[in-house]
């Protein structure tokens, strides 16, 4: 038996109250003069001092009521409530090409063995096809939302990844059990520059040497760019905040971001039903987030569980509450936040393995659901102890009654 709390413990040290209340009530009265006593026989006066055996039971009963609730309190987790537990391995694949070409075999004899076999992809799908690769973009922000809906008491991990320097702009992803890390690099990866195609036939992308944002024509500069660009049109741009303030603060942010650099932002203050956005920001909760939209969430507390595309600010983005406003950095961080979700930062040096361990940190399965099980037969078990106390107790009144 483990304890989810250990510390309520130290609560077991209560058993002695009942103890003390017994003999505090068994100490020798004061006599006081009484004209009926003469008919009380001294069998009975002697039987009520000193410590009577027809309580012990009911001082027992009491002190385990004290521990039963402790044990409660405490939430103990005992795996033979669930059986034996037996260990599962997930094979967890990126959906790239090169990835599923290279570890083919592993995959496949994974497959033969029965073992599970899922992409890397918020709807949870299962590898059925090994002819078919999908391809979906930003895979990786979605790893940490597929490992917990695999996730379980006895779970362990096969990780399949590319070594692409993406995964180091990812906060710690966290995996319950053991886990294996299989990586490898992406012989398809575009090493020309990626690009926002914009009106005219312009292209913003973040220059050599300098690493800024600049907007220019193909014509004018003789770097070679990717064939496709990350994003063509207009970035359509929902601004959804509840305080007006809040609102139109976030909204120069972006008029500025769009004056400098020319991007062709078009901002909604309301949301347009069946309209697809890019960039959403909001102070409102998501119930449902799409995979291929940037969310910028302000004054909302920290959640762990939350894609890698949803980023939770603490404070409000106001004057009087936010350090980006007040020290004018707004925009700029609008514009790094863009930069990074369009991945238009070039970063072609792989990943070494140490680099990639160093993402993935090993914690303890979710033993909550064992301890709610138990918890609920020592729930049924203190009830029946207390109806039994309450018996005995009651018994021992109506026997003093008629003494």
């Amino acid at each position: 038996m483990e304890l989810l709390q250990p510390y309520m413990l130290w609560g077991i040290l209560a058993v002695t109250l009942p103890v003390i209340i017994h003999f505090w009530y068994q100490k020798k009265g004061k006599p006081i003069a009484w004209a009926a006593s003469k008919w009380l026989t001294e069998k009975t006066t002697l039987q009520h001092r000193g410590v009577r055996l027809d309580e012990i039971p009911l001082l027992l009963i009491r002190c385990l009521l004290i521990i039963l609730l402790v044990l409660i309190l405490g939430k103990p987790v005992w795996n033979w409530l669930t059986g034996p537990s037996k260990e599962t391995m997930v094979h967890l694949v990126q959906p790239n090409r090169s990835v599923f070409e290279n570890f083919r075999f592993e995959i496949e004899n994974a497959k033969k063995k029965g073992e599970k076999v899922f992409w890397i992809d918020p709807e949870k799908q299962e590898l059925t096809d090994i002819e078919s690769v999908p391809q979906y973009a930003g895979s990786a922000f979605f790893l940490q939302k597929t490992i917990n809906q695999l996730a379980g008491t006895s779970t362990n991990f096969s990780l399949y990844i590319t070594d692409d320097p993406e995964w180091a702009e990812l906060p710690n992803i966290y995996i319950p059990g053991t886990f294996r890390l299989f990586s490898t690099t992406d012989s398809s990866r575009n090493e020309a520059y990626p690009y926002l195609e914009m009106e005219g036939g312009k292209k913003l992308f973040i220059g050599p040497g300098n690493g800024q944002l600049m907007v220019a024509e193909e014509v004018d500069i003789s770097i070679r760019f990717a064939q496709k660009p990350v994003h063509a049109g207009k970035i359509h741009v929902l601004i959804d905040y509840k305080n007006p303030i809040e609102r139109q603060t976030v909204q120069a942010g972006l008029l500025a971001l769009a004056e400098v650099y020319q991007i062709p932002f078009a901002i909604d203050n309301q949301q347009i039903n069946e309209k697809k956005y890019q960039w959403i920001l909001t102070d409102h909760e998501i119930k449902k987030v799409v995979p291929r939209t940037l969310y910028i969430i302000s004054g909302k507390a920290q959640k762990p569980d939350m894609p890698g595309n949803v980023i939770q600010l603490p404070d409000s983005l106001r004057l009087s509450t936010s350090g980006l406003v007040e020290s004018g950095e707004l925009p700029e961080w609008l514009g790094n936040a863009l930069v990074s979700w369009f991945k238009l930062k070039q970063n072609n040096a792989p990943l070494s393995q140490k680099a990639l361990n160093a993402l993935f940190v090993k914690i303890k399965p979710d033993r909550l659901p064992m301890a709610e099980k138990g918890r609920q037969w020592l729930l049924v078990l203190f009830l029946l102890t207390l109806l039994t106390e309450r018996w005995m107790a009651l018994g021992k009144n109506v026997r003093r009654n008629y003494a």
